[in-house]
């Protein structure tokens, strides 16, 4: 209740800022309010309104950044309207740009896209696809420092390859996984003792 209220406030304030922006004429407001407030809209399950805000805005070609969000935020729309071809062809262009942006957050934002993808993929029993979006994902997570996503993306690869029938390949993920869990700090390793358990 407290969160659907939150989500409705938000989109009443990001119509209003961008009431403001337009009067000042400030056109990077416009834009970033446009994709927030498309956003919201996708979050609080107004899919089609999402979409008829994103759909038709287009960022400025320099910003890959505020591109990303929108492609990104089109796919979330297209999975929950259960068109995954074109949900997988939003965030494809997502990655995309993240992968282009020079902003701290990218690379981040680009590994939680690939997650995104690899689930889709998985939605539509591209199984050997999925586990090598899982595999860049963990790549971009360790470029990022993020140990623990690193693991969850690496036991999601083992899954999948498992399914295809390649079980060499699995176990030496699955390895991997587990080197990594045991070598978290002891405030995070917890977190992954669940992972460790399925693995082994």
């Amino acid at each position: 209740m407290h969160k659907r209220q939150a989500a409705e406030d938000a989109i009443n304030n990001f119509r209003e800022a961008m009431k403001s922006a337009k009067k000042s004429c400030d056109t990077d407001a416009v834009d970033k309010c446009t994709v927030n407030l498309g956003a919201a809209l996708v979050a609080l399950g107004r899919t089609s309104e999402g979409l008829r805000v994103l759909e038709p805005f287009i960022p400025p070609q320099r910003d890959h950044l505020l591109t990303g969000h929108r492609w990104y935020n089109l796919g979330l729309a297209h999975e929950v309207s259960e068109n995954t071809a074109e949900a997988v062809k939003c965030i494809q262009q997502a990655i995309k740009c993240y992968d282009e942006s020079q902003c701290s957050d990218a690379v981040v934002l680009k590994a939680g896209s690939l997650c995104r993808l690899a689930s889709l993929y998985t939605q539509q029993q591209e199984f050997g696809q999925a586990a090598e979006t899982y595999k860049v994902a963990a790549f971009s997570y360790s470029n990022a420092s993020d140990v623990l996503q690193q693991a969850v993306c690496l036991f999601q690869q083992a899954r999948l390859l498992g399914w295809c029938n390649k079980t060499a390949d699995a176990l030496a993920v699955t390895d991997e996984c587990t080197r990594l869990c045991s070598e978290l700090p002891d405030a995070t390793a917890g977190k992954c003792v669940q992972l460790r358990r399925i693995l082994m």
